[in-house]
């Protein structure tokens, strides 16, 4: 396998976003006060509340462990929080910082979920899977739930590795497809009697944004004719407690917008096997018009049928082009636009382009 050279995700931010799902009041990232500023600003959305150690250069030569108890202590009396989460950087696993020493010397080991990683730890699903085990082993999940999420996560790293922004040792910036045109296309569809299936396979929140497309597709069948069905990964019996709720919100307003489910292809957080189970569907009865939002590259239906990719950045949108969907939109970057804590789905670009199209 080659080296990938250009930006990926990273595992310190998906342990954050791991411990924000397990409801961590606070979470403590112990590096300087710059490391994983972005997530950090974003979780602080969700109604999380983010701090560092702040680390400084004396902290890395003669190390911080007993500033970071200070930390911890002082963050258990602002904030009186019910569940601590401790994050690794790089800074702080290479000089050998010793997490769980830090909360226990703080007397706060009992409420706070330790993860020993940084940016070097390899795919980003290796620092969700280093805080989901110490979940299971503080007793917050059940090991039948820590190793579903195991297994997921794997299937979600072989995935990005076979057919995502992984596989290539750089990919090229690319802003997709005009929506505008797109939009045109799926109304000549409908107007044509044609039949649109719609996939949503997304993940985490970022399933508000992603699910707009859902209600747009179904407001302009309802204008021009044709039929759509709708395949989605909105099982709300599968995942952690707030997953589980976005399923709930989702699908309550799919049917509060007449938006029908034909299939349930899984939880939000089985994308790389309810992309499968879509491809199945899709392939066993072929529409006009494939239309898959999220994660489409676990949706291998390209070259099989007509294809419209919806992703977010301009590296995802190049891959999915370069594996032979026939349009790829880009969309605004979805956790930004998803993260708050009103849940509801958000207006997407092509879902706009789309109403405005219809509207004309």
């Amino acid at each position: 396998m080659s080296v990938i050279i250009h930006p990926r995700p990273s595992p310190v931010a998906a342990a954050m976003y791991t411990l924000r799902d397990l409801d961590a009041d606070t979470i403590v990232l112990h590096g300087p006060s710059g490391c994983c500023f972005r997530p950090a600003r974003l979780l602080e959305r969700d109604g999380v509340r983010v701090v560092t150690s702040a680390l400084l250069e004396d902290d890395l030569v003669f190390g911080s462990e007993g500033k970071l108890s200070k930390v911890l202590k002082r963050v258990d009396e602002m904030f009186s929080p019910r569940l601590i989460g401790l994050v690794g950087s790089c800074a702080s696993m290479i000089i050998g910082e010793d997490l769980k020493k830090a909360a226990r010397d703080a007397g706060l080991l009992n409420k706070t979920i330790c993860c020993n990683v940084h940016g070097g730890s390899g795919d980003n699903t290796v620092g969700a899977i280093a805080v989901l085990r110490e979940a299971r082993e503080m007793g917050l999940i059940s090991d039948e739930e820590f190793n579903r999420q195991r297994f997921m996560l794997e299937r979600a790293t072989r995935l990005e590795r076979e057919r995502g922004t992984a596989r290539s040792e750089y990919i090229e910036n690319w802003p997709g497809d005009r929506p505008k045109e797109i939009a045109k296309k799926l109304i000549e569809t409908f107007a044509s009697g044609g039949e649109v299936a719609f996939v949503l396979n997304a993940k985490k929140e970022t399933s508000f944004l992603y699910a707009d497309l859902a209600l747009a597709l179904a407001s302009a069948r309802r204008r021009f004719g044709g039929s759509l069905r709708v395949l989605a990964n909105l099982d709300p019996k599968v995942g952690l407690p707030r997953v589980r709720s976005y399923s709930v919100k989702i699908l309550e307003e799919f049917e509060a917008e007449g938006v029908v489910v034909d299939s349930i292809t899984g939880g939000i957080d089985e994308y790389p096997i309810s992309g499968e189970r879509a491809k199945e569907l899709l392939v066993r009865d072929p529409p006009d018009l494939a239309v898959i939002s999220g994660i489409p590259h676990a949706v291998a239906v390209e070259g099989v049928m007509k294809t419209v990719a919806v992703s977010v950045g301009s590296r995802a949108v190049s891959n999915l082009k370069s594996l032979g969907y026939d349009y790829v939109v880009a969309e605004r970057d979805a956790h930004q636009v998803s993260l708050g804590e009103k849940k509801q789905i958000r207006r997407s670009i092509l879902g706009q382009a789309l109403r405005e199209e219809a509207a004309h």
